[in-house]
Order: structure tokens, then C-alpha cells, then sequence
């Protein structure tokens, strides 16, 4: 086999993060090295959880090791103003009366979408001693360099953070595939996509390092969205990896059914995360993909958290920053994670 792909996962564990981790673990193409936890869709202490019942359930506990990250944002837990996606605020902030979409739950199936627990085993196995961000720096710095892609599909806070405490990181980074940001579809506000609403900063920081940044947004995600009736195929190979995503995909399409009028008319819904997984192998996966210049809205304004695609047509165009994808080959993807399950199924002898 040709040389595998080495790869980061950095998640928020979250459903559709464990899709792209046993993603990331049973195709044969990648060298997983680790796993790093953030904040986001539930705080890190469960992102953390999350991720290594996932590795047991794939049966990697032995070669996949995770490591803790960052448990508040950059900067916004710093604005008294802003709402804080993880609940947590300082002293001067306790009677602050900004609402907090996520824990408070105003958006109907959230917990649907992501509970507090996979529907898995507690783990026997912990995380790392090492901090994630200790461990990228360290990892990144050690290799040969342009040989590591970082998947980041959660916030961005372990990377930038890393960016921050030690530069010589950036020019090691072959590529960063992002799961992240929207032009016309959004999610958290009309205005921005959850990863990058959580932490603007730090995604802002990821643009301005000059690394080869591809992003898939929920322009591509929810292209490429799986029915209720494709996750039979799925839940029919049998093995743990196989159930769990088909469980997933069902729990998904009851929590969108309640909030997205199109995923409910199609009974299914996007795995976002899992297609950043596949693109990695497959760019061809992503349509319409844009060659351009991308920043983020940290103003604290209605926008916030925004992703702006500069497309005027200028004789001296802003500097191109990143792939954007607007679009997605959805039985590619699906036919890609059958066959990884597949394999797997075969691999263990089922």
C-alpha cells in the first residue's frame, strides 16, 4: 500500500465527531497519530469522554492515544457581552442576562443532535497526561515537516492557541482540513456556522498563519446529508463501528427533524464532520470548491462569527487564503463509508 496519510483529529465529541473518528481510525490510508478534545458542542470534560469510548469501540485503545485540550475559547469568555458557548463565566459576569444557545437549549434537537454521552460503554481507558496543545507543538516539531494534516472539527482553539505558543509549528503543516463556517447555509445564528461562532479568534488566527487551509462548511455538509433508509445498509454490516454510526445517523435525523424543515423532509441529516474525514482522501468529494479570500466577523455584532468570501471580481484581489467547498458528492461519501466499514468488517474476520 502507498504511503498512509498522517493525520491529527482535533474534535468536540458530539455525534457526528465520532462518525469521522471511527472514520479516521478504520481507513486503511491513514496514520492516526492522536486525538485531541476541545470545548464545543458539550464541554471538554465529555468531548474528552466521547472520544475514548470511541477508540474502544473501534477496538483501538492500544494504538490511539487522546489528549485533553482547551475547555473555554480564546478571547470571548473575556467579553462580559458575549454569550459563552461552554457555560462558563467569570465573576463580573454572573448576573449577566446574554443567553446561551447551547446549554440552555433554544434550539429544539440539540440533545437529540448531541448528548451528553455516546450511546457506548463507559470508557476502562483515560487521556493522555500530556495537554493537547503540549502534544501538537511537540508532535508537529518533531516531524519532518509537511507531513502531518490536522482535521480540526470542532472549534479551533487547541490549533490557534498552539500557532500562538510556538510558530516554527506552522511551516510543518502539510494541509488543515477544517469542518467549518457557511456561506448560504448557518446554523447557530443566520450569520455563522457553530465552530467558528464558538471561537471567531481562533479561526481568524488559522486564516492568517499561510497554512494550506481547506474548509468544508455547511454549504458541502448538508449536501451530503444520510437518510434514515442508507443507514440500513450501514447498520447491516454489524460490526460496533457500523451500529454506532447507524444509531447516530437515526439519532441525527430525529434531532434535525425538529429544527431543519429540509433534513426533515428528506429524513436524514448532514454528518459534517466525516466529510472533512473523506475529503482528506478524496478532494473530489468537494464541488464547487472556491480558491479565495476568507476571514471571520469578530466584531460582536449581529454577524458574529461569520465567514466572509471575499468574490469581487478586483486587478488586485485580496490574498487567497483558502479552498471554500459550496457543494458535495454525496454518493461518493456514502459509498466511502460503506466500503471503510466494509473492509473492516472483513478485516475482522465477521
Amino acid at each position: 500500500m502507498e504511503d498512509k496519510r498522517k493525520i491529527i483529529m482535533d474534535v468536540d465529541t458530539g455525534s457526528d465527531d465520532a462518525i469521522a473518528l471511527v472514520m479516521s481510525m478504520l481507513d486503511e490510508h491513514f496514520d492516526l497519530l492522536g486525538i485531541c478534545s476541545v470545548n464545543g458542542n458539550i464541554e471538554v470534560k465529555l468531548t474528552t469522554d466521547n472520544s475514548l469510548r470511541v477508540v474502544e469501540c473501534c477496538d483501538k485503545q492500544e494504538e490511539v492515544k487522546v489528549y485533553k485540550g482547551c475547555d473555554i475559547p480564546m478571547v470571548s469568555t473575556l467579553m462580559p457581552w458575549t454569550p459563552q458557548s461552554t457555560g462558563i463565566r467569570s465573576e463580573g459576569m454572573k448576573d449577566s442576562p446574554m443567553p446561551n444557545p447551547r446549554r440552555e437549549g433554544t434550539r429544539a434537537g440539540d440533545k437529540e443532535v448531541h448528548p451528553e454521552h455516546l450511546p457506548l460503554p463507559a470508557p476502562v481507558i483515560r487521556e493522555a497526561d500530556k495537554s493537547a496543545v503540549v502534544w501538537l507543538i511537540e508532535t508537529l516539531l518533531a516531524s519532518e515537516g509537511k507531513e502531518i494534516t490536522l482535521i480540526p472539527v470542532g472549534p479551533l482553539t487547541n490549533i490557534a492557541v498552539a500557532m500562538r505558543a510556538d510558530p516554527r509549528i506552522i511551516p510543518k503543516i502539510k494541509e488543515i482540513v477544517i469542518m467549518g463556517g457557511g456561506h448560504l447555509v448557518n446554523n447557530t445564528s443566520p450569520a455563522s456556522e457553530f465552530n467558528v461562532w464558538v471561537d471567531p479568534e481562533a479561526m481568524e488566527v488559522l486564516l492568517h498563519s499561510g497554512c494550506k487551509i481547506t474548509m468544508v462548511p455547511l454549504d458541502a455538509t448538508h449536501a451530503a446529508y444520510i437518510t434514515v433508509g442508507e443507514s440500513k445498509r450501514i447498520r447491516a454490516i454489524g460490526t460496533k463501528p457500523a451500529v454506532l454510526i447507524a444509531d447516530l445517523i437515526e439519532q441525527r435525523t430525529v434531532g434535525y427533524a425538529q429544527f431543519d424543515a429540509e433534513m426533515n423532509e428528506k429524513q436524514g441529516a448532514p454528518l459534517h464532520d466525516a466529510l472533512a474525514v473523506c475529503a482528506v482522501l478524496y478532494p473530489e468529494v468537494l464541488k464547487n470548491v472556491l480558491h479565495c479570500n476568507c476571514h471571520v466577523d469578530i466584531s460582536r455584532g449581529y454577524a458574529y462569527g461569520q465567514t466572509i468570501i471575499d468574490r469581487r471580481e478586483r486587478v488586485h484581489p485580496e490574498p487567497l487564503n483558502c479552498y471554500f467547498a459550496l457543494d458535495a458528492d454525496r454518493e461518493l461519501f456514502y459509498n466511502w463509508m460503506v466500503e471503510v466499514l466494509e473492509k473492516d468488517k472483513a478485516r475482522r474476520g465477521l
